[in-house]
């Protein structure tokens, strides 16, 4: 299972502000630029900068709200010129300016000025972009010829904060995204490339997620839509990237020490973002951990910043954790006849949590037991995980499984000695072979027309997971049991196979393990438990027209 997700509780929406990639607007400042902002009397002030300056590490400007004001004083060289100002505040922080969020138009070779409308239920700390430009109308972004741009932090003021968006979505290592939320949500994933739409695909059957056509250089931003009062609506924050500038070091957090380190040394800031709170800057020394005095049960991104071309970049993926609270760390799996097994630690405070049809049906403690078997009811689907009591909180400490009984078990997959998967069922039956490697689905392919597949791609060294999928109800769901195979694989490759006639009769591979035994299920219901150590074939007598049967072997090992 995907082990980099992190037990949030709730998810920590990633704010633009929080390594999002803005675009990118320059002039040439030689003989013009700016000199100072001010808001609400508090200044900053500058110099000919190159064209464009980042003092987003600068303290953050406060607004309040009621009668805020903003100030900007321009700088010549010799001549003084009519310049074009504009300014916009990122009020929705989803890492773009929109029209609606420019404060100020103004035109003068002097000091200009306007007031800030804050729009209401705005709150936390964002990103503010002034420019001044000679001989055109001011643009949020693109290149121009004479002026200078400068971005700022803005924080807004404190109040009910702003509208909760339904759904969160957390970038990840590789630019995967995941997103908060079940399976089946009627959802939309987005994802814009240097400011045009390239895709808008059916996000129901997956958390987890991936553009497959990132290119360097480009800038990319995703996010959820669904379609709401007739139209499509933004229903998560929206997360950025620039492949080769935000993957240029991957992050590593020590728990136990409280440090963070990165995969390469770097020149620049550690910047550490907690929820609601300041965004710091702490300078980062060549190969050496970041320290920093984290608040217990407080929720932080933390990622790496370096000068890119001359403008302040996010050169990681941002880091996301909740401080003293575990990662997901616990592997739950649903085996046959829908049993429930996790690896988790006898000696933690656990729960099992099972949710039926969208209502939760059952939490009970483990007990330190790690199998539950629940009374599981056809057709009805299910979400189950593990919880963990921390500091008077529960939190999600395992991934959650979805299952349905009678379309999660329709199709059986066996995997041989050489790797070989092979399923049930005809050919020209809709399904889709998923192949999942350290937790990332690396392969999609169309199972109609084989009834075995050999994934050639295998590394030894990583974590396999296979299973079928179909089109139902509206988005592709897992049809099949799942298998395992490479590293660690011993733990949950079948040690057996099991091939039956057109007489139903069983048979089996030959074994020595101690209380092998023959089970057989029917219509969900287990009817026959029978020794088979001695016989390598069975066949149950007592089958009837109509009814649907499931068999497999288990035995005694390692104390269960």
């Amino acid at each position: 299972m995907h082990k980099t997700l992190m037990a949030l509780g709730t998810c920590l929406a990633m704010s633009p502000l929080m390594a999002a990639t803005y675009c990118d607007s320059r002039g040439n400042s030689g003989s013009e630029w700016i000199a100072g902002v001010s808001v609400n009397g508090a200044s900053q002030t500058s110099g000919s900068d190159g064209g464009y300056l980042n003092a987003t590490g600068q303290p953050p400007f406060q607004l309040t709200g009621q009668g805020d004001r903003l100030e900007l004083r321009p700088g010549f060289r010799n001549t003084q010129y009519v310049e074009n100002w504009g300014a916009w505040i990122d009020f929705d922080q989803n890492g773009s300016f929109e029209a609606s969020e420019k404060v100020l138009v103004a035109q003068g070779s002097t000091v200009v000025s306007a007031p800030i409308a804050v729009p209401s239920g705005s709150a936390g700390t964002t990103r503010m972009r002034v420019q001044m430009r000679w001989g055109a109308t001011a643009q949020p972004c693109g290149t121009y010829g004479y002026g200078e741009t400068e971005d700022y932090l803005v924080k807004l003021p404190d109040g009910a904060g702003q509208p909760t968006l339904p759904y969160s979505l957390t970038l990840e290592p590789g630019f995967w995204v995941s997103r908060s939320g079940d399976l089946g949500d009627k959802l939309t994933l987005v994802v814009e490339e240097d400011g045009k739409r390239v895709l808008g695909r059916n996000a129901a059957g997956n958390l987890r997620d991936h553009y497959w056509n990132n290119a360097a250089g480009k800038h990319y931003r995703i996010w959820l839509e669904s379609f709401i009062d007739g139209g499509y609506k933004t229903v998560s924050n929206v997360v950025a990237y620039q492949p080769g500038v935000t993957d240029r070091v991957a992050l590593s957090r020590n728990a136990d020490q409280g440090s963070i380190s990165s995969s390469a040394a770097f020149q620049g800031n550690w910047v550490i973002a907690a929820q609601g709170g300041e965004t710091l800057r702490q300078p980062a020394q060549a190969g050496v951990p970041l320290q920093f005095a984290f608040s217990h049960g407080e929720r932080y991104q933390v990622w790496a910043e370096a000068s890119v071309n001359g403008k302040d970049e996010a050169i990681s993926v941002p880091l996301a954790f909740r401080e003293g609270f575990p990662a997901r760390y616990i592997d739950l799996e649903v085996e046959a006849d829908f049993q429930l097994r996790h690896d988790g630690p006898a000696d933690k405070p656990l729960n099992w949590v099972i949710r039926e049809d969208g209502v939760e049906v059952l939490r009970q403690p483990t007990g330190g037991t790690a199998e539950l078997r629940y009374p599981f009811q056809q057709g009805r689907a299910y979400k189950v995980w593990i919880e963990q009591a921390v500091g008077g909180e529960l939190v999600q400490v395992s991934d959650a499984e979805y299952f349905s009984p009678g379309l999660t078990d329709l199709y059986q997959l066996s995997i041989g000695d050489n790797r070989q998967v092979s399923r049930s069922g005809n050919i020209g039956d809709a399904l889709t072979w998923v192949i999942e490697e350290e937790g990332n689905i690396v392969l999609e392919r169309n199972a109609a027309n084989e009834l075995a597949y050999t994934y050639y791609r295998f590394d030894p060294a990583k974590r396999y997971r296979v299973w079928l999928n179909r089109f139902q109800n509206g988005y592709y769901q897992r049809v099949s049991n799942v298998v395992r195979y490479g590293r660690a694989a011993e733990d949950y490759l079948p040690l057996y196979q099991l091939t039956v006639d057109a007489n139903q009769t069983l048979t089996r591979t030959g074994g020595v393990h101690a209380m092998l035994t023959w089970v057989i299920e029917q219509d969900g219901s287990i009817v026959l438990q029978r020794l088979a150590e001695n016989e390598q074939s069975y066949r149950y007598f007592a089958y009837s027209a109509g009814k649907r049967y499931r068999s497999w072997l288990k035995a005694y090992i390692d104390g269960r």
